[in-house]
């Protein structure tokens, strides 16, 4: 910017003082006594033209900025200027209303992430937008809830399952903030999301540790990652979110991996853990999540996927570690809603590429537990669901002692010997069976 003001005013001198110079009586006595000229009218005819020329000849155009180049440039280099721009503009969260209620929609795209939350002050947001395909579906979805703005918009990184519907909705809807981490790709996907943020005037804040999107009252957004990534494995880059709402803590992940999670230095206890990369071997290591220990854990995942998600050892931790998991192919779309003290949560049984969003007014509630980490779910805070199917029940205690076998992509469990069985089995309890959403095999006929 410096340069370019520079050659500005440089120019402007020249084109001032050349004619300045020639034009001047001094001069032209001079230029008569020396050179015997009779004349002046070729000075005056000089000293508009040289300068042009001059100008013309050697003063290059500036380049024109693509809508791409300018929106890449705004997430590769952090400039304090357009910093406090938006900072002047800019007004603050609202504190939300006691006993306000925040809603979290962990959306079914398939095998894709999507995350829009009312939260409790009004405002909202939405995580990924899924694929290419899902864009027109997640706006009906939104604006099905009665929403017609997103006040932030987190892209967590490059991928098409996460970015590819993002331009539909930024062309859709009114939009707030956007962030996104320092990373860029050269896919078609990618670069029709920024040209469409750049037609649109938006800018975009970079994404990284220690970004505090916005604190009202006791709801806070903070940004925990990615903290000092390297490489070409966008997944690292993906931007890693905590959303806390009073005593209730939201995390989400992304597809952020084991080097990810090992920077990580922020807190990441929390109630509900959305779980990174879709369950994969790559993500969720056993020392992060001994740092998360989540009452809940929500998998954003594709039925009969070809990657293997969710894995068997991911899911196999997750149970250990006491979570009660929720499948997006299992479960369709899942709500959570949390009063600032308590969480409450509701399934869909299908997806939002089949189903109109449920209304903010309907019946939810399927389970019921405490905010406080230090006391665990019991049988007599959990309520049944409106819809029967899939069921989520209280755990029997006659029935924690019932061995039942789940597969790695199934929604049923089964008996020891079931034909389901042969490609994958995993033993569980027929009480954890049943809290996770799981129904009996019609086969083999299992316990109930």
């Amino acid at each position: 910017m410096c340069a370019v003001t520079m050659t500005t005013v440089s120019w402007a001198g020249i084109l001032f003082l050349v004619p300045a110079v020639l034009l001047n009586p001094a001069l032209n006595n001079l230029l008569r006594a020396k050179f015997n000229f009779g004349s002046r009218w070729w000075i005056k005819l000089c000293s508009a033209i040289v300068p042009m020329i001059i100008f013309g000849t050697v003063v290059p155009a500036a380049p024109a900025s693509s809508p791409l180049a300018a929106v890449s440039s705004a997430l590769s280099t952090e400039s304090t200027e357009s910093v406090k721009t938006v900072s002047t503009v800019e007004m603050k969260a609202p504190i939300p209303a006691s006993g306000a209620k925040l809603n979290v929609h962990y959306i079914d795209v398939g095998q894709g992430d999507s995350e829009f939350l009312e939260l409790p002050n009004g405002q909202t947001m939405l995580i990924d937008a899924g694929s290419p395909e899902n864009g027109s579906q997640i706006i009906s979805y939104i604006k099905g809830l009665n929403h017609k703005k997103i006040d932030y918009l987190v892209a967590t990184h490059p991928h098409a399952d996460h970015i590819g519907g993002m331009a539909t909705v930024v062309n859709g809807l009114d939009i707030g903030k956007i962030y996104m981490p320092k990373v860029s790709t050269n896919t078609q996907t990618f670069e029709d999301l920024l040209t469409t943020i750049q037609k649109k005037g938006l800018k975009v804040n970079t994404a990284k540790a220690g970004v505090n999107m916005f604190k009202a009252g006791n709801l806070s957004a903070d940004i925990i990652a990615p903290v000092n990534i390297s490489g070409d494995d966008l997944n690292q880059y993906s931007a890693v979110l905590m959303l806390t709402y009073g005593d209730n803590k939201f995390l989400f992940t992304g597809d952020a991996g084991e080097a990810s999670e090992s920077q990580i230095t922020a807190d990441v206890k929390a109630d509900v853990l959305k779980v990174g990369h879709h369950g994969s071997a790559t993500a969720t290591s056993q020392e992060f999540l001994n740092k998360v220990r989540p009452k809940y854990a929500v998998i954003e995942v594709g039925k009969g996927n070809s990657y293997g998600h969710p894995t068997a050892d991911t899911l196999s931790k997750l149970q250990k570690i006491g979570a009660i998991i929720y499948r997006t192919d299992n479960d369709g779309t899942i709500i959570f809603t949390s009063d600032a003290h308590t969480i409450t949560v509701s399934k869909k049984a299908s997806s939002v590429k089949e189903q109109a969003p449920p209304s903010s007014s309907s019946a939810k509630e399927a389970a019921v537990v405490p905010a406080s980490p230090k006391k665990p779910a019991t049988s007599s805070k959990e309520t049944t669901p409106a819809k029967p199917k899939p069921k989520v029940t209280a755990p029997a205690q006659n029935n924690q002692s019932v061995t039942v076998y789940i597969t790695d992509t199934g929604s049923k469990y089964h008996t020891g010997d079931c034909r389901y069985l042969r490609k994958s089995k995993h033993p569980i309890s027929l009480s954890d069976a049943k809290a996770q959403g799981y129904g009996p095999c019609k086969v083999c006929h299992p316990p109930t």
